[in-house]
């Protein structure tokens, strides 16, 4: 070593090499006036780049963030051995120089001292556009810039913009961490006057951006995917509103536990289909009033039944006079039960009761017992009134009877009784009166007398049970399931009042 640091030459010069395979970080310098330019490879005293010797860069970090220099960066630092030139070592790097050949590098024009690799380089500014403010339209902001989104809310009428990002500018207060190629990097806003140009800015070259204003608003924009994933409990607290918008799916997935939304004001969903599906029991409560809606309503009870309760009125309305929509109800394997306190019936047109006949087999006891029952029957304890304004007519294939406990009344203009190739039979306990404003003729041709007993109504039938109460019900009533009372109110209370509560709770505890 001639001299060691007692005679150090210092140098200016150009990087070549920085893939070191000892992982020292070190570098091949060509020192200018030192090593001579590489002009070709066919020259006798020219150093080529692999035989530079390697060197060392110093790190003012400490390795907290350490940085090799750039091929085609200048830098500056001395040979620790002096005149032999054989143990380099740089102290820093020079700044936009490379915009310029080095003086003394050749002819006019000669780029001997700039390598290959950095000619990509060669003219360029060197500070980056935020400290520089040169350049501004290439790179990640104009992508950034363009993209900026005026977004419709979920209320209609409303929309909200993306914040604008923080432009490059020529402030040399700004401080910048770029990568080598300077497509990726941090940005520490500073404006003179202190406030308005503080902020925070990660920029990547695909666009996607991290930004903190000067207001504290945080802005993050994806332009590929993004993921959050965390191994803990995610809490998010929003002061103001919260919007999302999202232009294909949204899913949400529970894996285990429970969901519980809770909202102060109203819910509003708006969707092409709505399903919803309940592994369990689903329950609708409302604290008023549920209306639903639909061009078709369909429910159906695939294990159970369907039961339907009011406090007060149950009312159905069907059809209209354009589609003569009707109200149809079929239990063709079970009963059809109605029982109220007054039944009133009202058709625009004609009623009609038919049924086949066949003897009921089922063992239901009430009102009455069923089995052996058929046709149609119609009972009461009081009175039953037929009022017919033009015709009222009774037919039998076989017994019609008519009997009345204490008196039987047929009154009419004209009374035909017509019994031809059979019997006609009247008889009275007391007295039986015949009265005519005519003549009143008996014995022509009649051969038969009256029987002594009349065809009673019980024989057509069947089995009766005594003491019929009229007011037993029928064995299935609804029973609507409540799914519990509304829970308390959950809105805000001034924290004032709400801690002056608990504090004169714990003094009354």
């Amino acid at each position: 070593m001639s001299g060691g640091f007692n005679n150090m030459l210092h140098f200016v010069g150009v990087v070549e090499d920085i893939h070191d395979k000892t992982n020292a970080g070190r570098v091949r310098v060509r020192a200018f006036g030192i090593h001579p330019p590489r002009i070709s490879e066919d020259i006798e005293d020219n150093v080529p780049t692999k035989d530079l010797p390697w060197a060392t860069v110093l790190d003012g970090t400490y390795g907290v963030s350490p940085i090799i220099p750039a091929i085609g960066d200048w830098v500056f630092g001395f040979f620790v051995d002096g005149r032999e030139a054989q143990q380099p070592m740089i102290i820093g790097r020079l700044p936009g120089s490379y915009l310029n050949l080095p003086g003394g590098s050749g002819e006019a024009g000669e780029d001997g001292y700039i390598p290959p690799k950095a000619l990509y380089k060669y003219g360029e500014p060197e500070l980056h556009p935020y400290v520089g403010g040169e350049d501004i339209t290439k790179g990640a902001y104009l992508t950034q810039s363009v993209s900026n989104y005026l977004i419709k809310q979920a209320l209609m009428d409303d929309t909200f913009d993306e914040p604008l990002i923080a432009p490059p500018e020529n402030n040399i207060h700004q401080r910048v961490i770029q990568s080598k190629d300077g497509d990726n990097f941090i940005v520490l806003g500073s404006g003179e006057d202190g406030d308005s140009g503080d902020y925070f800015l990660i920029s990547h070259s695909s666009g996607s951006v991290f930004q903190i204003d000067s207001n504290g608003t945080v802005f993050i924009k994806s332009f590929g995917d993004q993921y959050n994933t965390t191994e803990g409990v995610l809490s998010t607290l929003v002061k103001g509103s919260s919007h999302t918008n999202i232009e294909e799916d949204w899913s949400l997935k529970v894996e285990s536990g429970s969901g519980k939304v809770y909202i102060h004001g109203d819910l509003d969903i708006e969707c092409e289909n709505f399903n919803v599906t309940a592994r369990s029991k689903m329950n609708l409560h409302a604290g008023v009033k549920t209306n639903i809606s639909a061009a078709g309503i369909s429910m159906l009870a695939t294990a159970d039944d369907i039961n339907v309760g009011a406090k007060k009125h149950t009312k159905f309305s069907t059809g209209t006079e354009d589609n003569g929509g009707g109200f149809y109800i079929q239990a063709l394997h079970g009963d059809f039960h109605l029982d109220t306190y007054k039944t009133n019936m009202f058709s625009e047109t004609y009623h009609k009761i038919s049924c086949n006949g066949t003897p009921a087999v089922s063992e239901q006891e009430k009102p009455y017992k069923d089995k052996g029952h058929h046709g149609i029957e119609i009972n009461t304890p009081d009175i039953i009134h037929l009022n017919a304004g033009v015709n009222l007519s009774g037919k039998s294939g076989d017994i019609l009877s008519l009997q009345g406990a204490s008196l039987a009344n047929m009154t009419a203009q004209k009374v035909d009784v017509v019994a031809s190739g059979g019997t006609l039979n009247l008889k009275s306990s007391g007295v039986a009166n015949l009265d005519s404003n005519a003549t009143v003729q008996l014995g022509n041709g009649t051969d038969e007398t009256a029987s002594s007993t009349v065809s009673g109504i019980d024989s057509t039938r069947g089995d009766q049970v005594t003491n019929l109460d009229a007011r037993v019900s029928v064995t299935e009533v609804a029973s609507v399931v409540s799914p519990g009372e509304l829970p308390a109110s959950k809105a805000k209370r001034d924290p004032v009042i709400k801690r002056l509560t608990s504090f004169i709770t714990g003094l009354l505890d």
